[in-house]
Formats: C-alpha cells, sequence, structure tokens
C-alpha cells in the first residue's frame, strides 16, 4: 500500500542518516584517537609510535616556544630523527606529561582540522612546570584507515591569543 511504501521509505531514509552520523562520528573518534595516542607515545618515548601517527610526507611546525624549540620538519622520516633525538636525551623515558582538552574537529572529506588545547608538565627531571598551547593540526584519512596527521602545529599561547594563533589556518 501506499501508506507502507511511504513509511519504508521514511525508514530507508532514517537509516541513511544515522549511517551517515555513525561515520561522521568514526571519524571524529579516530581524529582524537590519533592526538590521544600521539601525547602518549611522545610521553613515553617512543618515538617509532609517534612518527608512524604522521603521513609520509607531512610537516610538523613547533612555535613560539623560543629558538631552543621552534622549528619545521618536512617528512615522517624528519619527525622520527626528531623525535629520537629527543627520547635519546632521557634514554627514551622522557619526564613530559601531556594532557590535552578541548579538542574540536572539523571534518573535511578524508581530511580533518582539530584544535586541542595543550597542557605539558615538565616534571622532577627538568626544570619547568607546566606550559600552556595548543596543537593545531590538519589529518588525513589514509587507504589502512588511520587518521595521520599531515600537518601538525605544535603553539605556545603563552604570549598570544587563541585566535591568533590559528588564524592563518592549517
Amino acid at each position: 500500500t501506499e501508506l507502507e511504501s511511504t513509511m519504508s521509505d521514511d525508514l530507508g531514509a532514517r537509516v541513511g542518516l544515522l549511517e551517515a552520523r555513525i561515520q561522521e562520528l568514526e571519524a571524529i573518534e579516530g581524529v582524537r584517537s590519533t592526538i590521544l595516542s600521539y601525547a602518549l607515545a611522545h610521553d613515553r618515548g617512543q618515538s617509532d609510535k609517534v612518527a608512524d601517527l604522521f603521513t609520509e610526507q607531512a610537516r610538523l611546525d613547533i612555535v613560539g616556544y623560543g629558538p631552543d624549540l621552534d622549528t619545521t620538519i618536512e617528512g615522517r622520516e624528519g619527525i622520527r630523527a626528531m623525535y629520537t633525538a629527543l627520547d635519546a636525551k632521557f634514554d627514551n623515558n622522557p619526564p613530559f606529561k601531556h594532557m590535552v582538552t578541548n579538542c574540536h574537529v572539523t571534518l573535511e572529506g578524508e581530511s580533518a582540522v582539530a584544535v586541542t588545547y595543550l597542557h605539558a608538565w615538565g616534571g622532577p627531571k627538568t626544570e619547568t612546570g607546566p606550559g600552556g598551547g595548543l596543537y593545531h593540526d590538519r589529518l588525513r584519512h589514509e587507504s589502512d584507515g588511520q587518521w595521520r596527521f599531515a600537518h601538525k602545529r605544535i603553539i605556545s599561547i603563552s604570549t598570544q591569543t587563541v585566535g591568533d594563533s590559528i588564524a592563518d589556518g592549517i
């Protein structure tokens, strides 16, 4: 009957909307999972795991932390070398303790932009205390199903606003 056909069409449309919403939520969770995996692997001195969260042609920018830390590195292997050298300074047991919050994800097809607040403690092996910053990331969904950083910016926000930090986009 016409009523059954309308109900069937309505159910099909509702299922389609639910499927799309589930895909969106899975993508957002995949992006957040990559960001959290980065923080945990970095804090544990696992430079290979950190590097594997980046695409082959990724770019890493560290901005606003001063001449000893500010840098731009191109490519996964260059990023791996930087994290390996950093981890070696601490015998692969670094004192870092990153806390990431307020992770806002905007999906753009097979890529996503995330802005995540960062708070890091230096811990007992360093002279530094807590510091504020943010991650401004562009991630790409790769063929293996993993979200990876295509461009990661780690920005100190101690001398600027969040709006100024992300004004240039990524």
